[in-house]
């Protein structure tokens, strides 16, 4: 007797794949800045930055101050990364220094040559209209005047920048994630404006008869330049109901829905501290209002306006963002290609935050907002190394990443995989972590080579396919059931799983477990009575398409997809819809709203790629595309009058 049995999971309901805000829009790298993944000769202690914000004139006048120390002998110049803004002024303790800007560097000669223990200081003044991405980017300042709040504000991260560190935007600094620094902010605004930046606020000053108040904001704990960002507007502030050190900044208009919207944030907080530990910051948490966002920058995560909404369901987003506090900004990556340890780790947060509501959301989770999502992507390149744009912020290095750990808790077990956890933050709480310290410190608690997992789930190509085929005779009083399986992906290696089966009889089931890791293999199991079934991955542990059942199985292109991307973005009456892998396939197309509501739909031959978008009023869109083999993505779009 054979019988072929394929778990089916309830797939999620039509429409959008919502986790696209929290990505950017990506598209080509078209901001190529100095790169800092350069060895540098000195190591940064803190930055104090001093700014004037002129909202009208769309002006920053600005003075930093920068204190480090020496790590060759003998060293007599350095460089910092500025883009932007125009140096007017270079001084050290005994005065005027000489100095070049030069495109983003700024190269300072010291007074005299200095070595390994000294510790210097140097100020910079520097003023000017600050640099973003321009049209449909993410990352820079920008100055907002339009309905969705009237806020002059820092995003520290491009998209279409390489490398994407911008802390350069408003100071001189070494704008890499593995040089951390302590950052304290002065920020001078109209006294009809509040200013929000990293850390606390100490205090708050009236500037005489110039209207204006200068925020004194600072964050002594060290923190990477990406992260540091501060914000301008008429916001109210709103402290949390259970924890007095969690505020949120909104806009006056929308405090109402804000105060629903924010109310799970105390329940997240207790989440993650009792399964991540308590709270690494000894500086506030915070929601920031932006027109612009998400973006976990410390202390003080930048919120996206249309999502406090008098609603909860952009609760994953919140959760998503304050878990970086945790995975990110206090355990930072040491490379940008090893981006997965922020956002593999957020991602994954999410279902934990699910989890706070039983072991079925969290499961549910896991499949529907993680594995699905991804395997339905059609994206088949490796988590680690991604090279454009479109791979680093990616279903693969978001939503592949969240499962691939899922996947790990699994193998380890909870007590092990947790204790991992606990002993990688703590090793490199405020520092940098590459993907093979974390490998190492899963294989210290382990005691066990776990390369065979970390070659082909995260180095490597695609996912399993399996076909697989039971059968089963009587043996004595026992029953020995056969299990047939193969791998039959076309693209990637043999993936090295242990893969369970549950064995159902007339009143009892059996779980047992096979050890997976040939292309074509088989394993023979007694069990003492007859079976009637079999289901496979009965815990939905390992990603691939037995997930999607049989007729939604996605069958992406030989070497997967790309990211969908649409030039222009933002567009006016039309834009070019772009997907890699995809451009020989006739595609349906649908147009939603930020709710998830269908507003408009194409039909796409393969020679068709242009989306009219005559009528449609400007604002952000969520596009759904899909195509033949069950591939489909959702990416942001930004339309314009």
């Amino acid at each position: 007797m054979i019988v072929i049995l394929i778990a089916l999971i309830a797939a999620p309901m039509p429409g959008p794949d919502m986790s696209v805000l929290s990505r950017p829009v990506t598209g080509p790298y078209t901001h190529l800045l100095y790169s800092t993944d350069v060895p540098h000769d000195y190591d940064v202690i803190s930055y104090d930055v001093t700014v004037e914000v002129f909202p009208a004139i769309e002006v920053l006048e600005c003075i930093t101050d920068v204190v480090f120390t020496p790590e060759i002998t003998g060293l007599d110049e350095i460089r910092l990364d500025l883009v932007g803004l125009a140096v007017t002024a270079v001084s050290d303790i005994n005065g005027s220094l000489s100095y070049s800007q030069v495109e983003d560097s700024l190269f300072i000669t010291l007074a005299q040559p200095i070595d390994p223990g000294d510790t210097i200081w140097v100020q910079i003044d520097y003023s000017g209209t600050p640099w973003n991405e321009g049209a449909g980017g993410f990352g820079g300042f920008w100055f907002n005047t339009t309905g969705s709040g009237n806020v002059s504000y820092h995003m520290g991260v491009g998209v279409y920048t390489d490398p994407p560190s911008l802390g350069r935007v408003i100071f001189p600094c070494w704008d890499h994630p593995s040089d951390k620094a302590a950052i304290d902010f002065h920020i001078t605004v109209p006294d009809t404006l509040y200013a929000v930046a990293n850390g606390d606020l100490l205090s708050m000053d009236e500037n005489g008869t110039d209207a204006t108040l200068t925020y004194n904001w600072s964050q002594p704990q060290l923190m990477p330049t990406y992260l540091a960002a501060f914000a301008v507007s008429d916001y109210a502030v709103l402290v949390d109901s259970t924890y007095d050190w969690i505020n949120y900044f909104v806009y006056p208009d929308d405090i109402d829905d804000a105060l629903v919207s924010f109310q799970n944030v105390n329940l997240m907080m207790d989440q993650y501290e009792s399964t991540y530990g308590a709270y690494p910051w000894d500086t506030k948490f915070s929601y920031v209002q932006t027109p612009k966002g998400d973006m976990e920058h410390l202390t003080q995560v930048y919120h996206i306006y249309f999502a406090i909404n008098g609603g909860n369901n952009y609760d994953w987003l919140l959760a998503h963002e304050m878990s970086h506090h945790w995975w990110g900004n206090c355990v930072t990556e040491d490379i940008w290609t090893d981006v997965w340890l922020s956002e593999g780790f957020a991602v994954y947060s999410e279902a934990v935050w699910a989890e706070y509501y039983g072991e079925a959301a969290y499961d549910n989770y896991v499949v529907n907002d993680l594995m699905i999502p991804y395997l339905n992507s059609g994206e088949m390149f490796p988590i680690t190394n991604p090279t454009t744009p479109a791979e680093m912020w990616s279903y693969t290095t978001y939503q592949k990443a969240g499962s691939v750990l899922h996947m790990l808790r699994h193998v380890l077990g909870d007590v092990d995989f947790y204790q991992v956890l606990h002993n990688y933050f703590e090793e490199f709480k405020y520092s940098n972590a590459y993907t093979d310290d974390f490998r190492d410190h899963v294989e210290a608690v382990t005691g066990d080579d776990i390369d065979w997992f970390f070659d082909t789930w995260l180095h490597d190509w695609g996912y399993p396919v399996y076909d697989i085929q039971y059968s089963w005779v009587q043996s004595g009083g026992d029953w020995d059931l056969t299990v047939d399986l193969e791998q039959i992906q076309t693209t990637g290696p043999v993936f090295t799983m242990p893969l369970e089966f549950l064995i159902h009889g007339a009143s009892v089931d059996s779980l047992v477990v096979m050890w997976n890791d040939q292309a074509v293999q088989s394993s023979v199991f007694t069990v003492p009575f007859e079976p009637t079934s079999v289901e496979f991955d009965p815990g939905n542990y390992v990603l691939s398409t037995h997930l999607t059942g049989v007729e939604d199985q996605p069958l992406p292109p030989l070497l997967g997809t790309g990211a969908l991307h649409f030039a222009p973005n933002p567009a006016l009456q039309s834009t070019v819809l772009l997907w890699s892998g995809m451009a020989a396939s006739d595609l349906h197309v649908g147009l939603y709203d930020l709710s998830g509501r269908k507003l408009q739909d194409w039909s796409l031959t393969e020679s068709e790629r242009v989306l009219d978008l005559t009528g449609v009023p400007s604002g952000m869109y969520l596009i759904e595309a899909s195509g033949p083999g069950n591939i489909r993505q959702t990416a942001k779009l930004i339309v314009q009058d």
